[in-house]
């Protein structure tokens, strides 16, 4: 085969999906924004009331309708009737996957615009994210709180904790040190599984000021304690159970070590590191988490590494890789323990 088309092959349809679903994407950011999902939470509702109660002309959200129903996540139920699919479900802010914060993040101010400079972070190694605003974005989040408060709501609502507890056996775990927890929400869903484990929430000070409330909330402050720190610096020491859950992902090989260095450092012989994450698998790439990795990219300048690349890292400070448990086009969790 020499990459000639087959007679009759319609060769333009990948690329046209990507490009419609360029332009769709906007339209479910607007259903979003104009706050229309929630007056569709209920059932099929007329486009005509829709309009009425968003404010906007009845023939302008028509044309939004009709793109996120040819998106799939809107059906008409009957002629200028519309109503949630159940994929449009999931936009809902009750949605227990956390799809719409996490919808919100990826379509929010410099956190989208960043990714029109790709190319320029290719040819220059930075970080799309960073050239675009001028910052890491850590160091933007730090001083933009609706950014912010955008980003940590998308984390919060996403919390892989669900992963963890199946793949990880916690039963025996007395402490758990969640490092660059921010704040809290992991952390306090394995607290809530397993009542007899105590806390520790590590992060940069300003990411766990939001903290408290959450444990509050979620009915763990009395077993989980909070510390402001970087763990460029050291973390918390003598743990059953370190947590790392989408973390390692934000750092380059360089910076990666350093961490690795500092929790093994404060782990004891029977210390287990967690490693939440999605792993590409190099000889079966999936469309989804090569867009994660792809976005990693755009955001930290460090695409997601193969568990073979993490064991190299590993090496380097004394750990080693026990067990992989994947989940396929999701995140995956790597016991990792000291030589």
């Amino acid at each position: 085969m020499n990459g000639s088309p087959v007679a009759g092959q319609r060769t333009e349809a990948p690329l046209s999906r990507i490009v419609s679903s360029a332009m769709l994407i906007h339209a479910v950011s607007a259903m979003v924004e104009l706050g229309v999902v929630e007056r569709m939470s209920d059932g099929p509702r007329p486009v005509s009331e829709l309009a009425r109660e968003v404010g906007v002309p009845e023939e302008r959200l028509l044309v939004v309708l009709r793109a996120v129903t040819a998106a799939e996540l809107v059906v008409q139920t009957a002629p200028g009737v519309f109503a949630l699919s159940p994929a449009g479900n999931h936009l809902r802010p009750d949605d227990p996957l956390g799809l719409r914060d996490l919808f919100r993040m990826c379509t929010y101010g410099d956190l989208f615009q960043a990714w029109t400079r790709l190319g320029r972070s290719v040819g220059t190694g930075r970080a799309a994210f960073e050239i675009h605003t001028g910052s890491a974005l850590f160091d933007y989040l730090s001083e933009n709180q609706d950014a912010a408060e955008v980003f940590n709501r998308a984390m919060n609502a996403s919390t892989p904790a669900g992963t963890l507890l199946r793949a990880a056996d916690l039963e025996d775990a007395g402490t758990v040190v969640d490092l660059g927890g921010g704040e809290g929400a992991t952390l306090a869903a394995v607290l809530r599984a397993r009542p007899g484990a105590t806390g520790t929430l590590f992060d940069l000070p300003e990411v766990v000021a939001g903290a408290p409330a959450l444990l509050r909330d979620a009915g763990v402050d009395d077993r989980c304690s909070v510390v402001g720190g970087s763990f460029f610096e050291g973390v918390p020491e003598g743990a059953d159970v370190y947590v790392m859950a989408r973390v390692m992902q934000n750092w380059s090989d360089r910076d990666a070590v350093r961490i690795l260095a500092n929790v093994r450092a404060a782990m004891s012989a029977g210390s287990r590191l967690l490693i939440v994450g999605h792993l590409p698998e190099r000889d079966r790439p999936s469309a989804f988490v090569e867009a994660i990795s792809l976005s990693m990219f755009v955001l930290y300048g460090a695409p997601l590494r193969s568990a073979e690349e993490y064991e190299e890292l590993f090496a380097e400070v004394g750990l080693v890789l026990r067990s992989v448990h994947r989940v396929p086009d999701g995140e995956s969790v790597m016991d990792v323990r000291p030589v």
